[in-house]
């Protein structure tokens, strides 16, 4: 895999980690104040499917750039889901 391409994909890693930790610090501010169990749960629920689909994607992505760029049946290291 070609290094932009290793480049990219840590990007949108870095991105979804990102955005997973500012949800988590939004359900930390959601207790703080008291918002209702109802509410932190469905919080929780929505950080665990960025995570979930997140992990797809990158599965997926590694998997294209693999087959597009190494020619279709060679193993390579999966950089990017090492990083998570």
């Amino acid at each position: 895999m070609t290094e932009d391409v290793q480049q990219a994909l840590l990007q949108v890693a870095k991105a979804i980690d990102g955005l997973t930790r500012v949800f988590e610090h939004r359900v930390t501010e959601l207790r703080a104040i008291g918002e209702s169990e109802e509410q932190v749960r469905e919080a929780v629920k929505a950080i665990q499917a960025v995570k979930d689909s997140g992990a797809i994607y990158l599965t997926w992505a590694n998997h294209y750039a693999k087959r597009l760029l190494v020619g279709g049946g060679e193993e390579t290291d999966d950089v990017v889901e090492e990083d998570l």
